[in-house]
């Protein structure tokens, strides 16, 4: 189990200082940073710092409500990727096809246009969406990761 221990001085330290609902961008990327998790490891948060009870139920509900809305929003942007990349392939066929019809240098610069379109959907599929695909893992266990409050770290 991946532990991620965190300080907290009060709620405000955790919170958006201009949206109180909202994860402080800071903390957000605390959590993310120290996250270097296996495919099978469970997360855990430590908090320490905080003692009220509401406090800790707010901290708890603000960070799992941030992950599950990263989760949907990387599920979203998955869906349409997969049409963009669907149609940048036919778009690259289509220019490569084209440029048999013609002659000389249009059938050059169609030929290159085809393979650089098709290049860019191969080179989103194996750098961007790889990437996106394994943040998309660790949103899906912070969402459910498992939030303790202790006394002293």
């Amino acid at each position: 189990m991946e532990t991620i221990k965190i300080k907290l001085e009060n709620l405000e330290d955790a919170t958006n200082k201009y949206n109180q609902e909202l994860l402080s961008e800071e903390l957000n990327n605390y959590i993310t940073q120290n996250c270097h998790i296996h495919p099978k490891e469970r997360i855990e948060i430590k908090i320490n710092g905080l003692t009220k009870k509401e406090e800790q139920e707010k901290i708890k509900k603000l960070i799992h409500y941030h992950y599950q809305n990263k989760v949907k929003q990387l599920n979203k942007i998955d869906k349409y990727d997969d049409y963009f990349r669907l149609i940048l392939l036919l778009l690259g066929i289509i220019l490569i096809i084209i440029s048999e019809q013609f002659t000389s240098l249009l059938s050059e610069l169609f030929l290159i246009a085809g393979w650089v379109v098709v290049w860019e959907m191969v080179y989103d599929i194996l750098f961007t969406g790889m990437k996106r695909k394994r943040d998309l893992k660790l949103m899906k266990k912070l969402a459910i990761c498992e939030i303790t409050f202790i006394e002293k770290m």
